[in-house]
């Protein structure tokens, strides 16, 4: 049986918390997300069947909880800095005997991303998983506030210590007075903690160039980005850019997808400045979600998927704008001769005459 306090106890503990956390969050994302889909609705007047997430493309909405946490992250100002940074490099990375030197890198591969640490004079090998869905600059950014964790845990005093990276736009981003970035905060504060006993400077190192140190580092994150997270991920706040890339190919149909290939803010200004019942003509027309026979098809409200104005394919939203032969005229009249969906969603105008003329109306 584990004693309390023992190390077994502690880690089940940790584990029950980790759960517990991630729970609670998929809780409250499942209730911010039908909070927005109710705002979404209301907005277009789409049908029920039409997804969240396409909505929430066309009027160029981020999903409810990733926008609070963008807004928590507020910039932060600081102009009071311990530490130095140097961009260049120097022969020997640098020639003081005293000095401790700590390397540091960040490595991202088809399994993950992954930190590392190294330091001789220190004895740190340090290789730490991130998980699958963060970027370089985080695990680069994540070995420098590694290695600030390892000087103060082994209370390290009146030192000169040189933390070397091969980051310098992580490198860059702290020498900057304003962090816009959560992450480069909390990096400035570890390395703020270890200033108060010792003197701190960062250099960047160019990578590969058979530096032992470094190389040893790049090792280490290579494997940390091959090991498997402990507990649920992400361990890190998701970067704009991967989220940018999940809402694009996100839980949209195919032909929503291929109607907004990608994010258009734009194009979503213009759709919010519509009338209610002119964006929803748009926004049925774009995810499919509308009275084509295709659609009506799957919901059991008809029994032929048959194009009602040639008979010759089924009656999707693609099919009439781009090939149907029996709404030629019509086409030709208001949108020339459209190749693509994503070139019809642009004629705005051109698109709603040509849907009060087949018979929708506004």
């Amino acid at each position: 049986m584990a004693l309390p306090g023992s190390h077994k106890t502690n880690n089940k503990l940790r584990r029950d918390i980790m759960v517990a956390t991630h729970q609670t969050t998929i809780i409250v994302e499942a209730k911010l997300q039908r909070l927005q889909r109710l705002a979404c609705m209301a907005t277009t007047g789409c049908t029920r069947t039409t997804l969240t997430a396409t909505l929430e493309a066309l009027l160029g909405l981020p999903p409810l909880h990733l926008f609070i946490q963008q807004e928590a992250l507020a910039a932060a100002f600081v102009f009071d800095k311990k530490y130095k940074i140097q961009l260049h490099e120097e022969p020997h990375e640098g020639l003081n005997p005293r000095e401790l030197r700590i390397f540091t890198d960040g490595s991202k591969t088809r399994s993950g991303t992954g930190a590392g640490v190294f330091s001789e004079e220190l004895n740190i090998h340090i290789s730490t998983p991130l998980g699958a869905h963060n970027t370089v600059f985080q695990a680069e950014c994540m070995g420098i506030i590694m290695a600030a964790h390892a000087i103060a845990s082994r209370e390290v005093m009146d030192y000169p210590i040189r933390i070397l990276s091969d980051s310098r736009s992580v490198l860059q981003a702290l020498q900057s007075y304003t962090f816009t970035s959560g992450l480069i905060y909390e990096c400035h504060k570890a390395l703020s903690e270890v200033c108060t006993t010792n003197g701190v400077s960062l250099q960047w190192i160019k990578g590969h160039i058979n530096s032992r140190g470094n190389d040893a580092a790049d090792i280490l994150a290579r494997g940390g980005s091959e090991l498997e997270v402990a507990g649920p991920e992400p361990i890190l706040p998701l970067s704009y850019a991967w989220l940018r890339n999940m809402l694009r190919h996100s839980r949209r149909p195919r032909q929503a997808k291929e109607a907004l290939p990608i994010l258009n803010p734009n194009l979503s200004r213009r759709l919010r400045q519509l009338k209610r019942l002119q964006l929803r003509l748009i926004a049925e027309t774009m995810t499919g979600h509308a009275s084509f026979n295709k659609h009506l098809l799957t919901l059991r409200v008809t029994d032929s998927p048959l194009c009602r104005a040639c008979m010759e394919a089924e009656e999707t939203a693609a099919h009439v704008i781009l090939e149907c032969p029996g709404v030629a005229e019509y086409r030709a009249q208001l949108l020339g001769s459209p190749g693509s969906l994503p070139e019809v969603v642009g004629n705005v105008k051109g698109l709603l005459g040509f849907l009060v003329e087949l018979g929708w109306q506004e």
